[in-house]
């Protein structure tokens, strides 16, 4: 389904974006594997497959390093068909105990690192004509749970950048689209987990937390040409959650 893709997915040491980066690669897609801290993680997935993974360390929070890791992507692959910003931090707290570093480490990688990351790529997108962008969103942004105050605007406003991105872009060929994940038994749900579990599982139909596969596969499906006529539109993956 992306035989030939070039596709860089941020937050690709993680349990939602290495699965993204799996299935890209499986796929048939070169996939550069962004990673800030989590090195030794990133160099193990990349071992997977050699072929089809590339290391590409840059902190998401310095547009600079955006700029020069996706500049170097580009010059080694010939072109970015795909980037999926997969990148997150969670910090659950009540927000009038919140601290400052905490939000402002939300802002700067939910939802700034995106905006970096969209804006590095669009130039050569433009150029080529096609690209897609994929944000991966959460139920949060329309239903957060208690201590998601921050977290939850941090998502609303990456679903407007989706939204935005799609009307700014799509006559250039460039397609926005995004994911809202819901509960995902991933390590950065455990926080969520342990102040609001109970409340977490009678929202799900399913009475079980998501695979990161399960949203893996609709991250492919989106980056793939059987989706070119969507774009701007935001894909629910929550087991049910938002109707539980």
């Amino acid at each position: 389904m992306l035989e030939g893709k070039r596709i860089l997915v941020t937050g690709a040491s993680g349990g939602i974006g290495s699965a993204v980066a799996r299935g890209c690669a499986r796929a048939g897609a070169i996939v550069g594997l962004g990673f800030r801290a989590s090195r030794r993680q990133a160099e193990t997935l990349a071992a997977e497959a050699p072929e089809s993974f590339r290391l590409v360390p840059f902190d998401v929070h310095l547009p600079e390093e955006v700029d020069r890791a996706i500049t170097a992507f580009v010059a080694a692959e010939g072109r970015v068909d795909g980037l999926v910003n997969a990148a997150g931090v969670i910090h659950p707290e009540l927000l009038a105990v919140a601290r400052t570093e905490a939000l402002r480490e939300l802002l700067e990688t939910n939802l700034l690192g995106s905006l970096f990351c969209a804006r590095a790529v669009l130039p050569q997108m433009i150029r080529q004509r096609s690209g897609v962008i994929l944000n991966l969103s959460s139920v949060a942004a329309v239903h957060p749970s208690r201590g998601q105050a921050a977290y939850a605007a941090t998502k609303a406003g990456l679903e407007a950048l989706t939204r935005g991105l799609a009307v700014e872009y799509g006559r250039k060929g460039i397609r926005a689209v995004g994911i809202r994940v819901g509960p995902v038994a991933t390590r950065m749900l455990e926080g969520t987990r342990a102040i609001a579990e109970t409340e977490l599982l009678a929202h799900l139909p399913f009475a079980r937390l998501g695979r990161p596969e399960e949203v893996a596969d609709l991250a492919v499906f989106l980056l793939g040409e059987k989706a070119g006529y969507i774009t701007g539109s935001i894909h629910t993956v929550d087991g049910g959650y938002l109707q539980g």
